[in-house]
């Protein structure tokens, strides 16, 4: 089964490489650039998001309010330069049930985070190796 990942991240150099290390993982991904973007989305298949915490339009609790309505119980993952005070902003609005990866993390730990989720990570042939 290949996992669908909702990528949230306004910034034009870290949301493609973030995208390209899913993508070479085995996961299928969508970008989008902020909260407007994911509001015009028209499919919600998607197994998990990772959103950045501070986007343009909003934050990524809004983001995964918005996706959670659509999706209940979606797997979240919220990244972030700030620390502990983003943990506390979503705490304080209840959106629980999030994975925080402090900036900057590995590839590896973003992988790790959605193994956890049991979001085991799928390789194409082409990305297989004997």
């Amino acid at each position: 089964m290949k996992y669908r990942i909702l990528l949230v991240e306004d910034d034009e150099c870290i949301g493609p490489l973030m995208l390209e290390v899913l993508f070479k993982s085995g996961y299928d991904v969508t970008l989008a650039d902020g909260l407007t973007a994911v509001k015009r989305l028209t499919h919600f298949g998607f197994s998990a998001v990772v959103s950045d915490f501070k986007l343009q339009d909003g934050d990524a609790c809004d983001v995964i309010e918005f996706m959670r309505g659509k999706i209940p119980g979606l797997p979240a993952i919220v990244t972030s330069g700030c620390g502990q005070q983003v943990e506390q902003d979503c705490e304080d609005r209840k959106v629980t049930n999030v994975v925080f990866l402090n900036k900057p993390f590995r590839p590896q730990q973003l992988l790790d985070s959605l193994n956890a989720f049991g979001l085991t990570k799928t390789r194409s042939s082409a990305n297989a190796k004997s």
